[in-house]
């Protein structure tokens, strides 16, 4: 659980008695909690940038074995949810990256431990929108609830009806993709929605 000196909802360090990342704060946030894999958000991050914007595809190797290990240390809390997924991910024709990097990497948690596999294709995005890396908070808002939101579809509502989802991210910075990931699961009949990341960083 959290310290008490820090956010309830993202276990980040407080400014001001609030949390810094946006979303914790919103009343409609939708995701109950968010869980984090590595609390060295720095060196971590710098593994999932270089996996996914540096084309170091051996690193999946390494990040599944921190889920892995995170999800067996952390079996207790985290058994009451139903359904494991990855965040929706655009790789159509108009992509911008063609590949899921998330799925490699869950994929590579699964050969480590079968017991800790990861359902794809919960929830989907139909269409690219634009990027959140570089641009401000306001920017990044309006994307998510605009662009992101009317991209994002559940196909099988029944996957997820009357059960609780955990949702695999790479990072969390103010939390608006995963207010959107939970709303759209939330609508389709999911009774909570959590988050989980390799990193809490602001400014990715």
């Amino acid at each position: 659980m959290p310290a008490e000196d820090s956010c309830a909802v993202c276990g980040g360090e407080l400014a001001d008695r609030a949390c810094p990342n946006t979303a914790c704060g919103l009343p409609d946030r939708a995701f109950s909690r968010l869980y984090t894999v590595s609390e060295d958000a720095d060196a971590t991050w710098d593994v999932v940038y270089r996996f996914k914007y540096g084309d170091e595809r051996h690193l999946a190797d390494d990040l599944a074995r921190m889920l892995v290990s995170f999800l067996r240390e952390h079996h207790a809390e985290l058994e009451r949810f139903d359904v494991r997924t990855t965040t929706a991910l655009y790789i159509g024709p108009e992509a911008r990256r063609l590949w899921d990097y998330l799925r490699v990497v869950v994929d590579a948690a699964e050969q480590i431990d079968p017991d800790r596999s990861f359902e794809v294709g919960v929830i989907t995005k139909v269409r690219p929108t634009g990027r959140f890396l570089g641009i401000g908070v306001e920017e990044r808002r309006e994307i998510a609830e605009g662009e992101l939101r009317a991209a994002l579809r559940v196909p099988e509502p029944g996957r997820v009806e009357g059960r609780r989802v955990l949702v695999l991210d790479d990072a969390y910075s103010e939390g608006f993709t995963m207010r959107e990931m939970a709303r759209a699961l939330r609508e389709a009949g999911a009774v909570e929605v959590a988050g989980l990341v390799f990193a809490r960083r602001k400014g990715t």
